[in-house]
């Protein structure tokens, strides 16, 4: 019965259910959704509705059970939702390391292949098992705003999962002590087995003492033996997926847990005279735990004769694939439907928020990208690019500076990315086959003020820049229009008066001023009522005119509105890492332009919301969501 909704109705019947059970369910809860008015979140947008489920059943306990057709309405909501998702498959993922035992009571060989991976765990396919990092209850984060990989995975999986690790606990008797492993189906997630182990929690600036390294140490020995007794894949491989264990929330040192997690695994593999296990990846979420992980398989080799007679086992680096894997396989119906309508559409909008400058590298929340460029600033509290928005804790006006023109000077600086490259790609095979020129093709609209469209050889007069651009300096009281000037002047006077270390400016003379009234001068942003779009207006006219030919060839058109329609030849709109900080900007008038459009279609990519459309636009065939990281998205997007 389920099956045939919608799927918004499916989340409708959701939220129905969990809004009015959580009350009587969580009273003891005094911050989740049910203490305000719950009505906004039926009227809400998709991705605020699906936020409202996910924190719902974060908070929900075990008992009692969902009915089973509520349940229906969840996981088709769930995978649906998971779907949207991009997926890797392990099979691209090339090893890192390959260590080989050779058996004295035997001449076979055993390998196990070592590989590092950056990204979402549940979204890992062809794999046997993903590694949890749990709590004693087992049952999963009851906290919706922890971000840790207990939430991430039970909400992939969904509320079975919670119920699986209640049996577990119910069937024992007591909490799953630290360092042992217990083994649940996976449910919603790709991987058909999760492993759930208990790793040691230390307090922040606690430094592990030896019985949390063997704690530690335990908990990778446990998930490997619980993972030796699965079944196989049906290709014959065996692959576990590690997550960082008890770092994070639970504050073990990385740099220490990285070096336990790959020298017992190796060591694991040493003593056992017999395995099943194929693979091991170590998947990472943090840059910082990366870099931990590829130093320490780059000098494996070199570490190994510690662990292991050198006639025993050899470590070496793995050799290149000798079958050339696709990097992104193109399976998802969001991706194959997104290349249908590209393919025929005889126009294309891309509009571009914060996420796509974080796919190039120019990540605003990234606390590594701050300290790398502006160490001297973190004793002010700030630790990411995000703080400094708004920020007047300045000290003086050179400091403020420092800081200013090293961030210009930084985003001047930026190299070319792949990621533009890709989207050149799209703009050439777009227009490869038309007789009208490009330039009338297509529109760029960002609210990106770094430049990295025209850095990356974009024409200018094809973009239009609503939230302004670090090109400019503007007078703060907007004393007259075009009290606007170019930023690389001051630029390079300045960058020599700024010191190394405090990064501050040297020469208080050097402090921009207004040229016309002496007054402050601050970014040609938008961020208040100073902002002066006065330098934009050209390129805003550019932008309505290009609207006016998209609406023309509208009510030129006859567009089929069924879902699947083979015979689109409208307009497409590509949102490329647009969220909801500022949605009146691009985000809402690309749904309007739908709304209104019979001929236009959105396809909108990015991480968390900015991956998200409204279902109810998807189920009627204009628009399509896809989550996950915008170059690969885009590599399937433009692969031949």
């Amino acid at each position: 019965m389920g099956s045939e909704l919608p799927m918004s109705s499916h989340l409708e019947e959701a939220l129905h259910f969990l809004l009015k059970n959580q009350k009587h369910e969580n009273s003891a809860c005094h911050s989740c959704t049910h203490q305000q008015d719950s009505e906004w979140i039926l009227e809400a947008d998709t991705w605020s509705q699906l936020e409202a489920v996910r924190k719902m059943l974060c908070q929900r306990p075990a008992v009692p059970q969902i009915p089973a057709d509520t349940l229906t309405h969840i996981e088709a909501v769930i995978k649906h939702h998971n779907n949207h998702k991009l997926h890797t498959s392990a099979n691209s993922i090339n090893p890192s390391t390959t260590i080989t035992r050779h058996d004295e009571a035997s001449p076979e060989k055993s390998t196990l292949n070592l590989s590092i991976w950056k990204g979402d765990i549940t979204t890992l396919t062809d794999i046997t098992a993903i590694v949890n990092a749990a709590n004693t209850q087992l049952e999963g984060c009851f906290q919706p705003e922890h971000r840790c990989i207990d939430n991430v995975i039970h909400s992939a999986a969904g509320p079975q999962l919670r119920d699986a690790c209640h049996d577990v606990i119910v069937s024992q008797g007591y909490r799953e002590p630290v360092g042992s492993a217990k083994i649940t189906p996976g449910f919603n997630l790709p991987a058909p087995w999760v492993l759930h182990t208990v790793g040691p929690q230390l307090s922040p600036r606690q430094k592990p003492q030896a019985h949390h390294r063997a704690q530690l140490a335990s908990c990778y020995r446990a998930c490997l033996d619980a993972a030796d007794s699965l079944p196989p894949s049906s290709n014959g491989k065996k692959i576990v997926v590690f997550c960082c264990i008890s770092t994070g929330l639970f504050a073990f040192p990385a740099d220490t847990a990285a070096t336990i997690a790959v020298e017992t695994v190796v060591s694991w593999f040493r003593d056992r005279s017999t395995s099943s296990i194929t693979d091991v990846i170590f998947d990472t979420f943090l840059e910082s735990d990366e870099v931990l992980y590829r130093g320490l398989l780059e000098t494996l080799p070199g570490r190994v004769p510690s662990l292991a007679p050198e006639d025993a086992i050899l470590v070496q680096p793995s050799p290149p694939t000798s079958v050339p894997v696709p990097a992104v396989p193109i399976s998802s119906v969001p991706i194959l439907k997104a290349r249908e309508w590209l393919a025929g559409a005889s126009h294309l909008i891309i509009t571009a928020g914060a996420g796509l400058s974080a796919a190039a590298g120019l990540d605003y929340t990234s606390t590594t990208l701050f300290q790398s460029h502006f160490p001297a600033f973190k004793a002010k509290g700030l630790h990411r690019l995000y703080d400094v928005f708004g920020y007047n804790g300045w000290d003086n006006p050179c400091q403020k500076w420092g800081y200013y023109f090293l961030h210009l000077d930084m985003v001047r600086k930026w190299p070319v990315s792949p990621i533009y490259g890709l989207l050149h790609e799209l703009v050439n095979e777009f227009s490869s086959a038309s007789a009208v020129p490009s330039s009338s093709k297509y529109h760029i609209r960002t609210t990106n003020a770094d430049g990295f469209f025209v850095k990356n050889g974009f024409p200018a007069e094809n973009i239009s820049t609503p939230q302004g651009q670090y090109a400019f300096l503007q007078c703060l009281r907007k004393c007259r229009a075009d009290a606007v000037f170019a930023s690389e002047p001051f630029l390079k006077a300045t960058l020599p008066f700024i010191d190394p270390v405090s990064q501050s400016l040297t020469n208080e003379e050097l402090v921009p001023m207004c040229r016309y009234c002496g007054g402050e001068v601050t970014i040609c942003v938008r961020g208040g009522n100073y902002f002066n779009p006065a330098p934009f207006h050209a390129q805003e006219k550019v932008w309505k005119r290009f609207l006016e030919r998209v609406h023309e060839l509208d009510r030129g058109t006859e567009h089929s509105m069924e879902t699947g329609s083979d015979d689109f030849n409208g307009t497409v709109i590509l949102e490329l890492g647009v969220g909801v900080n500022t949605p009146g900007v691009l985000r809402w008038p690309n749904e309007d332009l739908i709304e209104s459009s019979s001929g236009v279609r959105l396809i909108r990519v990015g991480m968390d919301a900015s991956g998200c459309v409204p279902w109810e636009m998807e189920e009627e065939g204009r628009a399509i969501g896809i989550l996950g990281d915008i170059g690969i998205a885009l590599k399937m997007l433009v692969s031949k």
